[in-house]
């Protein structure tokens, strides 16, 4: 799924391997990847024990030297260089975005997703305000994401804890690649100045933002009210001036559609500044926003992605770009073979992998397990 010859090709560009004899590049990627889709909880001394495994001995067998200690495993990924496993991720994207090209869509999810933990455990990272969680600091994780996650951002400065910095900085260097899709995002942008910045970029986006927001109606659109879809009720739709920090006024209108939850009776307000979908276009295309938040979930409950097994910032970047690589295999060999839910598609994923390794262990050893330390032996040597 990922070509042996771009391991090597971005080895040597990136020069991730100079001055270094044992956990190479290729070595750290494979060891990383095998635990996060083998093992339900990784960590140091998983990847230890899985390093001296004849499993991985198979896959390592270009580079394997014995035993390697979890302390090393630590310190390597403390200074290896990330450029590498960024380049792997990027490269990762174009081939699977090509793979996906038939159901690329025209819009684009944002949201984040935060990982914490105690002071004294994490050096890097932002403090949390109030209370116990001072002692916490947390790091933040914004993602762009598609049929795939295209694009991931690292954040550990204060000034980020905001949405309003965080997530618009993302959409903002998405936008520099291609603008032609819409941005869809929650309420964690609540800054006006924020709307009017993608509007003056030409970046299409819908949101929502509180039913009591304060604007005042500017002029109606064309929609004939009221207008009932499978799960709201549209009352209103109308081109509106917002109110911005201590009254200013935002440069320029935003179209705001107003709904009703038939099922609670909750009121939405969706924002967007987008005058050619329909209201009804509108809120099912911010309903599909939700897909994010389901990958968050296969991020965190089976990749692993709550924990960290290195906490230095170098560390955290190159699990989390190795994390996102895992994450687009498995999304591509879910859809492969048309499996319904993730769980389910990590363990045929990783049942099909072992079964693979055992195929090449019988045809190295010619049926016999006796000899295969020193077929492995004398292949890394």
């Amino acid at each position: 799924m990922i070509p042996a010859e771009l391991l090597e090709s971005l080895a040597l560009d990136s020069k991730v391997d100079h001055f270094t004899k044992k956990l190479q590049g290729e070595v750290i990627f494979k060891l990383l990847l095998h635990c996060i889709v083998s093992h339900k909880d990784n960590s140091l001394r998983v990847m230890q024990s899985a390093y001296e495994s004849l499993i991985f001995k198979t896959i390592n067998k270009k580079y394997h030297q014995g035993k390697i200690s979890y302390s090393s495993i630590s310190e390597r990924l403390s200074a290896i260089k990330v450029s590498y496993f960024e380049k792997l991720y990027s490269n990762c994207v174009d081939l699977y975005k090509a793979h996906f090209s038939k159901e690329q869509v025209g819009y684009i999810r944002f949201d984040s997703t935060i990982v914490a933990l105690s002071c004294k455990l994490l050096k890097v990272g932002y403090r949390i305000n109030g209370g116990d969680a001072e002692n916490y600091r947390q790091v933040k994780f914004t993602v762009g994401y598609s049929s795939i996650p295209e694009l991931v951002s690292f954040y550990i400065e204060q000034t980020n804890s905001s949405e309003n910095v965080s997530l618009k900085n993302t959409i903002l260097t998405q936008s520099q690649k291609e603008k032609k899709r819409i941005k869809i995002f929650d309420r964690g942008i609540s800054s006006r100045a924020t709307y009017d910045e993608f509007t003056d970029n030409d970046i299409q986006f819908i949101s929502r933002i509180s039913p009591g927001a304060k604007r005042d109606i500017v002029k109606d659109t064309d929609t004939i009210l009221p207008v009932e879809t499978e799960t709201l009720n549209i009352v209103n739709d109308h081109w509106c001036q917002l109110y911005g920090d201590k009254g200013k006024r935002p440069k320029h209108l935003v179209r705001c559609i107003e709904a009703v939850r038939k099922e609670t009776g909750e009121t939405l307000l969706f924002t967007t500044n987008i005058d050619s979908l329909s209201p009804e276009e509108i809120t099912v295309l911010y309903k599909r926003r939700w897909d994010i938040e389901v990958f968050f979930k296969l991020l965190k409950q089976l990749l692993n992605f709550k924990h960290f097994i290195n906490r230095s910032e170098n560390g955290i970047k190159v699990v989390m770009y190795v994390t996102m690589i895992a994450s687009i295999l498995l999304i591509a060999y879910k859809k492969e073979y048309g499996i319904n839910g993730y769980k389910i598609a990590k363990q045929q994923f990783t049942q099909e992998l072992e079964m693979e390794i055992i195929k090449q262990l019988i045809q190295m050893c010619g049926g016999n397990p006796e000899l295969l330390n020193d077929i492995l032996s004398s292949n890394s040597s």
